[in-house]
């Protein structure tokens, strides 16, 4: 039936070239694919190279008005006008045509798809190659050749092409891989100059290299994203980020940005040296050879960079002891396993701090003569005690009104006046700024394994840490001491020995040698420990009272029966003391307000709340609702009296916390007064003498820029530069402690002091990448910090008990019947210490001595 409807085939003669190709021929390597088309002919022209049968320019326009391309708008006309059976009669007679001149599809595909030179040559095959290449119906083709359909009567699918076409396309693909890993290639080198520092290391997020991939090596990144992404929205890009580093740091080890990052990051999170030798050998890390030399090298880089920073900036040194466990695999006399004990130190880098002026040295030995010679006198301290406690008593008042807007009950979050200013915190006394420009750049130093144990030792590591920072020879110490000053921060004892080797070595020769360079401060987190632990002596009482013990053993809350320096006791005391202050609170809110539920103060105005803010301090939380009841007599309240004093001393504890972490350094500096009562009054004369001597050095024997650094620059670091995440000198050491011991401690039998030196100050730069890295793959938040069960249920539970109790409301002649629950007034013993004048003479005469000012001359080594 098929041979009856063709048409009598032409007669083809032999072709002239000549007369069918245009005078503008074109070359393979001129055809044009800047519109990202296969073309063989110039795209520019508008007209066809030979004349062709159809519709007019102006038809096409308007049958295919969707369709931009000149050779595919071409082929939609024709199209338009022939339906499926002229289409297969126009086939039918090309290929009887064929068959006619002696050819198959084969050979004319061959011919003319540049397999026969005439054909290549020929404009008007030419003009047909380009039609078909540029054509839509291309892809449609190529698919139906790799997949040809099922016919209508038969299950099975003809073979087709699919063999060829998947060779040819693993092919292709291979071909094109491999051009653009060479391109991507270049730009995952992470040179041995730039490996060394975090800036470098850290200089391009994850998204950025997937951008770079993405173009670079197109075809790579859209074979991973069909075989990646499931549909499911799980992150597939940091995965093809990693295939590509690991494909191209498998053709050249330059390549190596993925895997330095990654190898920096798994060896300090407990990677085994075995363990990264097969993570090396799948292309995922560098060796852990590579690894450990480059850590030394991180940590030679880290100690030239601290130098340069301290000689543009500002800076201050804490340190502190730390224990090190030592373990070996095999036992013998000279090869046991034990416990280390050594210290590390901290350099912290204030870009945010004015530099002290020239001649400062000296300046501060006047200051100090003078000082020496006019110490602080009870009536100077009550004088500042007096000056300073409306200031922390506004504090206590908020601190209050927090405790009542931040319950449940009250709802802040649809109360009427939620945005009045009544409810803001007070103005801050002197809060240090944030930013990134006041971010506290902080940078180990090496390990020694010299403990403080003696003032010998603490003279030691006071070389130590100078030598290890460039001052060694005595010419260099001796320039160093007079041009100089080193703020040294430590806990009590660190401080202590310090300051007592500063007194002891006043008579000798030379600036160093008599530490004139040093300036001493104790830190704040170890001075609120002893608080915390002096709240837990003074109210612990017994579980029958109403007491910490009564309130530990109502929470269920273990380990806090007695005062332990090691472990997480200091930080679940604190919470239990923040926990059992606003239940006490809360209670007292419904007994000044005469409320039945806090929720009935919703009712109150802004300004109201505020006021009976300030009022609850006054009646339930200070000395004078305390002297108030004892000119009572036998009428006097005693357990009321204890919930006032309790309120009142937890409170005070209160503010100095939240000063500490608000960076409101003037306020922490008013509650010195008050903290120096406490201590005296409690019997903790280490920390009493810490705060008089501080005292005594910023109004006495520091000139005002010292006075002034110390407060600002020294008391507090902010590694963050975000408000609120402000954190004492001595506890951002614990904090690097820690690191050195836990989180990026080091494993293995051969590990000892001369390595962990080595290795230390290189944790600068290990943090940095390790943030980094849990950033990029969105692992920071597990392990980074623990997640705080709500308190409302130990708070309620408490506050149900102190209500049934009726402590909160006076009751005539009410005693304390067991006198293990009678708590001590450690602020009132500590103010009749004051008075009797005895503690302070001691004090004064334990620092009352003359201290040389000779500067006799160095030897000096000769080359």
């Amino acid at each position: 039936m098929a041979s009856s409807t063709v048409t009598t085939l032409p007669i083809f003669e032999d072709v002239n070239l000549d007369s069918h190709t245009s005078g503008n021929e074109l070359e393979d390597d001129e055809r044009s694919v800047s519109s990202g088309y296969a073309s063989d002919t110039d795209t520019d022209s508008e007209e066809d190279p030979t004349p062709m049968e159809g519709p007019d320019d102006q038809a096409q326009e308007q049958l295919t008005p969707t369709v931009v391309d000149h050779y595919q708008r071409t082929t939609r006309a024709k199209r338009y006008f022939m339906k499926p059976i002229n289409i297969y009669k126009a086939c039918a007679n090309v290929v009887y045509a064929m068959q006619a001149c002696g050819i198959d599809l084969p050979i004319f595909l061959d011919a003319l798809f540049w397999g026969n030179e005439f054909c290549t040559k020929d404009a008007t095959m030419q003009w047909q190659r380009t039609v078909f290449l540029r054509s839509t119906e291309l892809p449609e083709i190529l698919d139906r050749w790799r997949t040809p359909p099922r016919s209508s009567h038969s299950m099975k699918r003809p073979a087709g092409a699919t063999e060829t076409m998947e060779e040819f396309a693993v092919q292709t693909v291979t071909d094109v891989a491999e051009k653009e890993l060479k391109e991507l290639g270049p730009e995952l080198r992470l040179s041995s100059k730039d490996d060394t520092s975090a800036s470098k290391l850290t200089a391009l997020s994850f998204t950025e290299l997937e951008g770079i991939a993405r173009g670079k090596a197109p075809t790579l990144w859209r074979l991973l994203h069909a075989v990646l992404d499931t549909g499911q929205g799980k992150k597939w890009e940091r995965t093809a980020l990693t295939i590509l580093g690991m494909i191209s740091y498998t053709q050249s080890h330059n390549h190596n940005r993925i895997q330095k990052l990654l190898a920096i990051y798994l060896k300090f999170r407990g990677i085994s040296a075995k363990g990264f030798d097969t993570l090396h050998a799948m292309g995922l890390t560098m060796s852990h050879k590579w690894t450990c030399n480059a850590v030394e090298r991180m940590s030679a880089e880290c100690m030239r960079e601290v130098v340069e920073k301290m000689k543009a900036y500002p800076w201050l040194i804490s340190y502190d002891n730390i224990n090190i466990p030592f373990r070996v695999f095999s036992q013998r006399l000279d090869n046991q396993s034990k416990f280390g004990n050594g210290t590390a130190a901290t350099v912290y880098i204030k870009r945010d701090a004015p530099k002290l002026p020239e001649g400062i040295n000296q300046s501060l030995k006047e200051k100090r003569v003078e000082g020496m010679a006019n110490p602080l006198t009870e009536s100077d301290i009550a004088r500042l005690a007096t000056e300073s406690y409306p200031r922390v008593q506004q504090q206590m008042a908020y601190i209050i009104l927090r405790m009542l807007l931040d319950s449940p009950e009250f709802n802040l979050k649809t109360y009427k006046d939620r945005n009045d200013p009544a409810l803001q915190p007070p103005k801050p006394v002197d809060q240090l700024p944030t930013g990134d420009d006041h971010v506290t750049l902080q940078y180990l130093l090496g390990t020694t394994s010299t403990a403080e144990a003696s003032y010998q030792d603490n003279s030691k590591l006071i070389d130590e840490w100078l030598g290890q920072l460039g001052w060694m020879t005595p010419a260099q110490k001796k320039a160093f001491a007079l041009a100089t000053l080193v703020f040294w921060c430590g806990d009590q004892l660190t401080v202590d020995r310090l300051r007592h080797l500063f007194m002891f070595r006043g008579g000798d020769d030379t600036s160093y040698d008599r530490m004139d360079f040093s300036v001493l401060l104790f830190g704040w987190f170890h001075l609120q420990m002893a608080y915390a632990n002096s709240l837990h002596k003074q109210y612990l009482g017994t579980e029958r009272g109403r007491g910490l013990q009564h309130a530990f053993d109502l929470l269920n809350r273990k380990g806090l029966g007695k005062v332990l320096t090691k472990g997480p006791f200091h930080h679940t005391l604190d919470e239990a003391l923040h926990h059992v202050a606003e239940a006490h609170i809360r209670e007292d809110w419904l007994d000044i307000a005469n409320v039945k539920s806090l929720s009935e103060l919703r009712q109150r105005s802004a300004k109201e709340l505020r006021a009976l803010a300030s009022k609850i301090v006054k009646m339930r939380a200070s000395s004078e609702a305390m002297d108030r009841l004892d000119k009572r007599g036998d009428e006097n309240d005693e357990q009321l009296r204890q919930v006032i004093m309790w309120n009142r001393d937890v409170l005070q504890y209160l503010v100095l916390d939240e000063a500490v972490k608000t960076g409101d350094v003037g306020l922490m500096e008013k509650t010195l007064p008050h903290l120096y009562y406490r201590f005296s009054g409690s019997g903790n004369s280490k920390y009493a003498i810490e705060v008089l001597e501080l005292m005594q050095s910023l109004y006495r024997e520091w000139p005002a820029e010292v006075a002034d650094f110390a407060r600002r620059h020294c008391w507090l670091v902010n590694t963050t530069g975000k408000p609120g995440k402000f954190c004492p000198v001595d506890m951002a050491q614990e904090h690097n402690i820690r690191d050195i011991k836990v989180t990026y401690r080091s494993q293995g039998p051969n590990i000892q002091w001369e390595y962990l030196k080595k290795l230390h100050p290189a944790i600068h730069i290990i943090r940095r990448v390790t943030t980094y890295i849990e950033n990029e793959f969105k692992t920071i938040v597990r392990g980074a910090k623990h997640t705080v069960p709500k308190a409302e249920l130990d708070i309620k539970k408490l506050q149900s008990v102190y209500h049934e109790t009726g402590f909160h409301s006076y009751a005539k002649g009410r005693k304390i019947t067991v006198e293990t629950d009678r708590a001590e007034d450690y602020v009132t013993e500590g103010v009749m210490k004051l008075n009797q004048g005895k503690v302070l003479e001691k004090w004064r005469e334990g620092r009352s001595y003359e201290r040389s000012t000779r500067e006799d001359d160095v030897h000096m080594d000769v080359d």
